[in-house]
């Protein structure tokens, strides 16, 4: 229970139920002080960005694509077949180091026999890469 000011009547005060209000402001305090903490501490309040997630590669129908990103660090896992991965047949498990700047991504394909820096841009749905190919976000 609380008391109210009218702005009709200044000089009167009403006696009211403030304990939804009082549990709302509490609620919506803690959620910017979570906030603010993340921004102050360097943490983006965002969970995930937009490159985090699973990916169909049409050079390699049906073979994973994964990339996870922490801060700017990208981690891109993955399985190559021949060239196709299909169910009962070897395919070959890779991992790649990468790092992300904006709508960028520059990942290390030196482990699978390509160049360290590939540039992949960000394109809404899913990432080009310079030699046309493009992932498409699941």
């Amino acid at each position: 229970l609380g008391f109210h000011r009218s702005m009709s009547n200044p000089t009167s005060l009403k006696m009211v139920d403030q304990s939804s209000a009082t549990v709302g402001r509490r609620a919506l305090l803690s959620s910017i002080m979570a906030a603010s903490s993340a921004l102050v501490a360097g943490y983006p309040v965002q969970a995930a960005n937009e490159f985090d997630g699973d990916y169909t590669d049409p050079k390699h129908p049906g073979c994973s694509r994964t990339i996870v990103s922490q801060g700017a660090q990208a981690t891109v896992t993955g399985a190559d077949g021949k060239p196709a991965c299909k169910p009962g047949e070897p395919t070959k498990a890779w991992k790649l180091e990468g790092k992300i700047s904006g709508e960028e991504i520059f990942v290390d394909f030196s482990p699978k026999g390509g160049p360290k820096d590939l540039l992949g841009k960000w394109d809404g749905s899913g990432i080009r890469w310079p030699d046309g190919n493009k992932w498409s976000k699941k």
